[in-house]
């Protein structure tokens, strides 16, 4: 691997020559695709110069298969432009002669990134550093449901149809996830994809959706954040699908706090304020279900690829271990129902 990214880099880097791989560092972060750092020295000026980068890989198998990591590269280069605190993307490597699989090369943003988990009861951030990144995370969304997809050329990515089309797309696609996980029935699961089918809200607006907006997905730098990570799930639809998300049990725990930043209140109102854009609970209440569903779906597909012998990450074997939690958390949702 080293030698083939110092013959990547060399390239991307020319003129600039004597490129050398002095580091390459797995980060253990995220289940879905495969991160590492690359640091780097070459002679430019007739000096030595240093410098690193992050390398995204797309995984042999595990969650949410099939892969394709274009689209999300594509939509990171976009918001280049933009207020929105993203990443800024280099190259994208289809050829895999390169690197087996399909990779893209961003920029190393510094910071840490905070879990959404209580530390020894307590809770993750200080009452000032909640306060602070509260009014980030709601600033960053707003801003992220501003882009003007159509004249950044986000189409590409599918428009929904009007009224509930962006609702039954989303449904269909993770209904579609779940089938092809191919696992014994479950019937809590399967209840709540029937009451979504019967529960389609009407959006009154499409707009870019990150798809998985919430704390362990940023980076936090200086106390404010420094980039929202994670883009894998990224898409056209209803701007109140990343509020749903975000709401969710599961990224708050015992906290009272949305992502452990924001009360529910105070995170629909300030999105209003920002966006000029009314919140509608009950579009919410909608796909804060639907994220239970997704979460179960990714579980499901992780498992069928650890089944079938396609990956080895034991993490994907947890998940087996980890359903009834799940299903817990499925039937909590219905009593939003």
């Amino acid at each position: 691997m080293i030698d083939a990214l110092t013959a990547y880099f060399a390239r991307r880097l020319a003129p600039r020559t004597d490129v050398r791989v002095l580091a390459l560092t797995r980060m253990s972060e995220g289940f879905s695709q495969e991160t590492f750092r690359v640091e780097l020295a070459w002679r430019g000026a007739a000096v030595e110069e240093h410098g690193a980068y992050v390398l995204r890989r797309q995984p042999a198998a595990g969650l949410l298969e099939p892969y394709d990591t274009e689209p999300e590269f594509r939509v990171l280069a976009a918001l280049a432009g933009t207020s929105v605190r993203a990443p800024r993307v280099f190259w994208y490597e289809r050829d895999p002669a390169v690197l087996e699989r399909p990779f893209y090369v961003m920029e190393v943003v510094p910071g840490t990134v905070p879990l959404p988990v209580m530390v020894d009861g307590k809770p993750v951030f200080s009452d000032d550093e909640r306060a602070r990144l509260g009014e980030d995370f709601v600033t960053n969304l707003a801003a992220l449901h501003a882009v003007d997809w159509r004249a950044a050329g986000l189409d590409f990515l599918g428009v929904p149809a009007a009224g509930d089309g962006a609702a039954i797309r989303e449904l269909a696609r993770w209904e579609g996830y779940i089938a092809r996980a191919d696992g014994p029935p479950r019937p809590v699961l399967s209840e709540a994809i029937l009451w979504l089918r019967r529960a389609l809200p009407i959006a009154d607006a499409t707009t870019l959706v990150h798809g998985d907006y919430r704390t362990g997905n940023f980076l936090v730098c200086e106390g404010q954040i420094a980039a929202i990570l994670d883009w894998e799930m990224v898409h056209l639809g209803d701007p109140m699908e990343d509020l749903g998300w975000a709401c969710m049990a599961l990224w708050r725990g015992e906290s009272p706090y949305m992502c452990h930043l924001l009360e529910r209140e105070r995170l629909y109102a300030r999105y209003e304020e920002l966006t000029g854009r009314r919140v509608d609970p009950e579009r919410v209440r909608f796909y804060e279900v639907l994220a239970t569903v997704k979460m179960a779906a990714i579980m499901l597909t992780g498992l069928h690829a650890f089944r079938d012998g396609r990956t080895r990450d034991l993490r994907m074997a947890l998940f087996d271990h980890q359903w009834a939690y799940m299903a817990a958390a499925i039937a909590n949702a219905r009593g939003l129902l």
